[in-house]
């Protein structure tokens, strides 16, 4: 078996540029520059030390492999209820981010209007 140059060279410069990318991303989390993410990387970070610190890791290895091979079959039996109630989960959703966006913007006139000078 053999590989060119320049079957070598493209895949190098593949891999460069998806550990650019993803160096760019852990530095922007990093800096805090993209709240959102920063945020999901934190919370994400804290459910795994609790839930490391509940188990020991050979637990943990056998109960998500249960998991990984378990949810795929059940959603498949029962696809059509679990999309409704994910459609409706949705739905509840998008009206609490209503409530609480209108709520926020009251708020928020609300303190930047006693943020200024009288």
């Amino acid at each position: 078996m053999h590989l060119s140059k320049e079957v070598m060279n493209e895949a190098a410069v593949l891999v460069h540029s998806h550990v650019n990318v993803a160096l760019l991303a852990f530095h922007d989390v990093a800096l805090g520059k993209d709240s959102k993410l920063f945020y999901r990387v934190a919370i994400s970070l804290w459910l795994i030390s609790v839930i490391g610190s509940l188990t020991d890791f050979c637990t943990l290895f056998y109960t998500s492999l249960v998991t990984v091979f378990t949810i795929p079959v059940l959603y498949e039996k029962y696809e059509d209820y679990v999309d409704r109630y994910l459609k409706l989960a949705y739905v509840e959703m998008q009206m609490y981010k209503g409530i609480y966006s209108e709520y926020f913007h009251k708020v928020k006139n609300w303190i930047l209007e006693k943020k200024k000078p009288g």
